[in-house]
């Protein structure tokens, strides 16, 4: 069983986590992929916090300090006890490989998303696979 990620203060220093080891395509976390194929993995508040700390991290691409009970709040999950809606949130983003924890204790941050694998895709509906293996199709024409 994944355990969520513990934070020591208030407020964290979020930062870009660029990762070169992604094979294959990648997606700006704020692109149309993310809400039309990563959402049924991550979850509506975990997509909606990759969002929103991605569209920060384009404001402020060397970090900034979230507050985690403000951030909570915006998003509409409230709280952010050790159980709360907000920290299982940054644990699925930690959990899917969409964020880090620093040994410092900041939260790296992808904001380019891969392409999802074949083990997320299974986990969606048949009808979002075949979208997936048509646009992925599309996308392949378009290279060539």
């Amino acid at each position: 069983m994944r355990t969520s990620p513990e934070f020591a203060t208030e407020k964290l220093t979020v930062v870009s986590w660029p990762d070169e080891t992604v094979d294959g395509p990648v997606h700006d976390a704020l692109a149309p992929y993310v809400e039309n194929y990563w959402l049924g993995v991550l979850g509506p508040s975990a997509t909606w916090m990759l969002r929103r700390v991605a569209t920060q991290l384009a404001a402020s691409p060397a970090g900034f300090v979230m507050d985690l009970a403000e951030t909570a709040q915006c998003l509409g999950v409230g709280g952010t006890g050790k159980n709360s809606p907000f920290i299982r949130a940054l644990g699925r983003l930690v959990q899917f490989e969409m964020a880090r924890v620093l040994d410092d204790g900041s939260l790296a941050v992808r904001r380019e998303v891969p392409t999802l694998s074949r083990r997320h895709l299974l986990r969606l509906p048949a009808s979002v696979q075949a979208r997936h293996e048509f646009w992925i199709k599309q996308q392949l024409a378009l290279k060539a």
